[in-house]
């Protein structure tokens, strides 16, 4: 059965000197779709120019026609270097750099690694320093080439790409902080349209001044945290039981959102923004007994 997904074009940049490399991407990429594909909802197209550039003709060089029907479309580049930088262009020492400077201009995601491993004897080191010099003037951050390490980079960027795209997709349909269709934290308490575990877990919020919740191995500390309070405050409630499912509900609703992520690119630990902490803790009267009422059910009221 199929799933949706998005595309996204990683074009694999890089001189001669490192075809075999270039194959081993594109491998791991393929790899990387069947992998976490379905899990992200996003598929890694790998594009290289001796694939996927027709023939044409250019009155002034090749690389223009690279850069139009390949490079300006790509959103991710992975650049990889040896012993040669390559062929220069009329605007570029190679078109590799070329193409580098293109993703910079156009502030897209770039993954840059050098090979270390001995140089052949027949080795032009003019190049070589040539590629040790551009290595020291690049002003972004790179890697040693490992495979295994770009198809954990390439988790991260992907990540990245879908968390921004949510946080504009966000802040594309509000002006203001609100939740659920327009209701703000307050409003959204007043609705009913929290859970009796949500509405529980922001009465821990509220009383222990805690914004941080862990995710995957992190989330046993905070689910111990949750049982002393539910200890002191002799709750009884299956909160921590449910936790899982309440902190999904609070990133649905913008209340939680992202604040560190694993090696993989998955989140390990969520915060709510201080902002709207800062409407927790001025919460109207009738939204603060909606609060009152639940933790009621089996202990004291909450010191408001």
């Amino acid at each position: 059965m199929g799933f949706p997904a998005e595309v996204l074009r990683v074009l694999i940049a890089s001189p001669s000197d490192v075809q075999d490399e270039r194959d081993e991407i594109e491998r791991a990429i393929h790899n990387w779709n069947r992998q976490f594909a379905e899990e992200t909802g996003v598929i890694l197209l790998p594009s290289r120019w001796e694939k996927d550039v027709a023939p044409a003709y250019s009155a002034e060089e090749a690389q223009k026609i690279i850069n139009e029907q390949l490079v300006n479309k790509c959103d991710i580049l992975i650049g990889v270097f040896w012993t040669r930088l390559g062929s220069p262009t009329t605007s570029f020492s190679s078109g590799t750099l070329e193409e580098i400077n293109i993703f910079i201009e156009n502030k897209k995601e770039i993954m840059l690694y050098f090979l270390d491993r001995n140089i052949p004897f027949d080795t032009n080191y003019q190049e070589v320093n040539k590629v040790k010099e551009y290595k020291k003037s690049y002003t972004g951050l790179y890697s040693t080439y490992n495979i295994s390490k770009i198809t954990e980079d390439l988790y991260k960027k992907v990540q990245i790409y879908r968390n921004k795209n949510k946080k504009d997709e966000k802040n594309q349909n509000t002006d203001t902080v609100s939740y659920n269709q327009g209701k703000t934290l307050d409003e959204l308490i007043i609705s009913d349209r929290l859970s009796e575990n949500e509405l529980l877990l922001l009465a821990y919020i509220i009383e222990t001044a805690n914004r941080s919740f862990g995710s995957r191995w992190m989330a046993d500390g905070t689910m111990k945290e949750i049982q002393r309070w539910h200890s002191g405050r002799g709750i009884l409630s299956e909160l921590h039981s449910y936790y899982e499912a309440v902190i999904d509900n609070f990133v649905d609703r913008g209340l939680l959102e992202p604040k560190e992520f694993t090696s993989h690119g998955n989140v390990r630990l969520y915060m709510m923004p201080i902002n709207i902490y800062d409407e927790l803790c001025d919460l109207s009267n009738e939204a603060k007994q909606k609060i009152v009422s639940v933790v009621n059910n089996c202990t004291h009221d909450l010191p408001f």
